[in-house]
């Protein structure tokens, strides 16, 4: 049913000149629902995963708190969950009433959460620290209270000192799976500050969540987490991730994320591309709502698959390839079919088909040098910095300093002129960092990582 949503293609060049020798041309693939698409909100399958580990309960205490506090001989550095932190003891009511926790904004959260959920949604609570406890079983959102009840008791449970991850997700996932079905949007969202000890079973549980149809959104929170696991977990789920510097954003992390689940329309995308004999896939980028690196996808037999989850109401998708065409006679061609497909749970409809097909117009002489497209150069543009961005971190953490700071510096021009003003400044503290301590702060690492990735919002 072409009326339910709109694809259109882009090329840097629909013009290309006749002469002997392979070029690249970028195709812009853009996805969203069309505007006639009925708004029929789908029920939610809502599986929450909240890391409970002492660290999460630590006081965030100002400057002044602190060295008061320290004056008073209750101030030692401990371990907890594999990070050194500061342990606060025999904190005075005045002083602690004034100091809130994680825990306290992730509770807001929580309870805000249940508020905006509707009597057909369901609800589950996983909370984890060495071990997972079910705390709300899969259950009915109609039943308000006794959730809102559950979530205020969070504070007296005890879990241990050490992280495993995977333990909650396992939980999550098979509460998430007691209600699910092709007519609920199912969401698992995985909150945690700390590290976990389990990474490997962490990707093996969200492989598994993939393979159920279940999308993870993450949230990490401060400084001391495995962003590039979260991140990873949220790309191969189709959730999203989310960075959060500041424990008071939790709640609108949250209402935000929620909203983007009440919001899918279409479900299960996924575009197929045909190529013409001859043509190469080099790359593949989704470009929104984030920029991701899909590679090449599952290419097989010249025909490639990228699976891209399901589709907002007001967020379009986007996807960029690089596709590097072979020397043709003048005339006109066709690079590669697409297919478009995806479900429709609110009219029972699967495996609704969109077909279009890529052209371009091979011209000899001085009527081939035609501008390339200026947005689909933009959007090449951003998704070049992110790229930068990405393999720069990678070489500061081999301890590549100077392939690092190149690649910044690169990053740091293109950025600067894109108008992006305060990622370019962080950037450049970033180059200054390496410059000076042969390394990149852990608070940079998290804000270029995520921010780039959010490059194409604008």
């Amino acid at each position: 049913m072409t009326d339910e949503l709109t694809l259109d293609i882009r090329l840097s060049r629909t013009i290309i000149a006749t002469i002997q020798q392979p070029q690249l041309v970028y195709v812009l693939f853009e996805i969203q629902p069309a505007e006639g698409l009925a708004a029929v909100r789908l029920p939610v399958n809502l599986a929450l995963v909240v890391d409970r580990s002492e660290s999460m309960c630590i006081p965030i205490l100002t400057d002044e708190q602190f060295e008061e506090l320290a004056r008073r001989g209750g101030v030692r550095e401990v371990v907890v969950d594999g990070i050194p932190v500061w342990e606060f003891r025999n904190v005075p009511a005045d002083l602690a009433a004034k100091a809130p926790r994680n825990l306290d904004f992730v509770k807001v959260a929580l309870r805000s959460a249940v508020e905006k959920l509707g009597p057909k949604d369901r609800f589950s609570l996983v909370v984890f620290a060495r071990d997972a406890r079910v705390v709300v079983g899969n259950e009915s959102a109609s039943n308000r209270r006794r959730l809102l009840a559950a979530i205020d008791q969070l504070d007296r449970l005890k879990l241990g000192d050490e992280t495993f991850m995977a333990r909650g997700m396992a939980s999550g996932h098979k509460e998430a799976s007691k209600a699910s079905s092709p007519e609920m949007v199912g969401r698992m969202v995985l909150l945690t500050d700390g590290f976990t000890a389990d990474t490997d079973e962490c990707l093996r549980q969200a492989q598994a969540a993939t393979a159920a149809g279940l999308a993870v959104s993450t949230v990490g929170l401060g400084t001391e987490f495995n962003e590039e696991l979260l991140i990873n977990i949220a790309d191969m789920s189709k959730g999203n991730a989310y960075f959060i510097h500041d424990p008071q954003d939790i709640p609108s992390v949250f209402a935000r994320e929620l909203a983007g689940v009440q919001a899918i329309t279409l479900r299960n995308l996924e575009l197929k591309l045909r190529l013409t004999g001859g043509v190469e896939l080099r790359k593949a980028y989704r470009a929104k709502p984030v920029i991701t690196d899909l590679g090449r996808g599952a290419l097989a037999g010249g025909s490639a698959g990228f699976p891209l989850g399901d589709l907002e109401r007001d967020t379009p998708q986007a996807l960029l390839l690089e596709l590097l065409v072979p020397p043709r006679p003048a005339g006109n061609y066709r690079l590669a079919e697409v297919v478009l497909a995806y479900d429709n749970p609110a009219l029972g409809r699967t495996g609704e088909k969109v077909r279009r097909d890529v052209v371009v117009q091979y011209v000899a002489g001085a009527m081939a040098t035609t501008p390339p497209d200026p947005t689909v150069m933009n959007m090449a543009e951003r998704v070049s910095a992110h790229t930068l961005q990405t393999r720069a971190l990678q070489d500061a953490q081999v301890g590549n300093v100077a392939g690092a700071t190149a690649k910044l510096q690169a990053a740091y021009t293109r950025l600067l002129g894109m108008g992006e003003a305060d990622l370019a400044e962080a950037t450049r503290q970033e180059i200054e960092n390496l410059q000076s301590q042969g390394q990149i702060s852990a608070a940079g690492t998290k804000k270029l990582r995520y921010e780039t990735r959010r490059l194409t919002e604008k």
